[in-house]
């Protein structure tokens, strides 16, 4: 199940304690199929340095159909003045017989992003390097994290926004983010049963072939998404991800 991982981001509060951890586990269903995916997503930070770690697996029939795909994505780095600053991105795909593991490694006095990217195949193995066409000063992962510092504790922008981050567009890394207001949001509430904050989310990839690949996010008053939904997929429906297990340590 292609791009299944980016349906679940995790949210965190503004500031982060010396000490810190959030733990959470989300189902994911589509349409009629039911249950499709599960994920698993954590933050620990540390005396001044961070790890933010997200898998997600496919479930049943999804299983099989997606050759038992597994998607990781992994965050290290320090936090700065209560945001944290990425120094090293993870991405992992792994299937039956394939895998593709993508390290992007920050470098700010340069502004650049070096790319080291492994692919294997059966028992063959081939690696590559590149630079970044762009410089971002997030990954997916801590952006989701650090969206507070850029929206406010209410999560809201007027207008939409773009913010670039490693690990989205590899063109230009950008991400759209927007409010929902009037009739939108009160669909969109209905459909996501206890409505919150909620943010439409554009990742700019092609994701379950969905009309924009536009995610709305339900975030609770301390910053964590409690659930997820990619509408009008394909023709059976939509994806939903919904929090199961939450654990907050401090």
């Amino acid at each position: 199940m292609k791009k299944i991982l980016l349906l679940i981001l995790l949210f965190s509060s503004l500031l982060f304690p010396s000490n810190y951890s959030i733990d959470a586990e989300y189902d994911i269903y589509y349409g009629f199929f039911g249950s499709i995916g599960e994920a698993t997503a954590s933050l620990h930070v540390e005396d001044g340095t961070y790890k933010i770690k997200i898998t997600a697996r496919a479930t049943g029939l999804a299983k099989v159909l997606s050759r038992s795909r597994v998607e990781t994505f992994e965050s290290t780095g320090i936090v700065k003045d209560g945001v944290l600053v990425p120094q090293i991105f993870l991405s992992r795909k792994k299937r039956e017989g394939k895998t593709d593991i993508k390290h992007h490694l920050f470098d700010y006095k340069k502004k650049e992003v070096n790319l080291l990217s492994t692919r294997i195949r059966g028992d063959k193995k081939s690696d590559s390097k590149k630079v970044m066409p762009f410089f971002a000063n997030n990954d997916i992962l801590t952006l989701f994290f650090n969206l507070k510092t850029i929206l406010g504790k209410d999560f809201e922008t007027k207008d939409e926004i773009k913010l670039p981050a490693i690990g989205a567009s590899e063109k230009n890394g950008e991400i759209d983010v927007r409010s929902l207001y009037g009739k939108e949001l009160k669909e969109i509430s209905q459909l996501l049963e206890k409505s919150e904050h909620i943010l439409a989310v554009v990742l700019n990839q092609r994701i379950f072939a969905s009309q924009k690949g536009e995610m709305f996010l339900n975030i609770n008053d301390e910053g964590i998404c409690t659930s997820a939904l990619l509408k009008d997929v394909v023709m059976f429906g939509d994806i939903r991800g919904k929090i199961k297990k939450l654990k907050v340590t401090k």
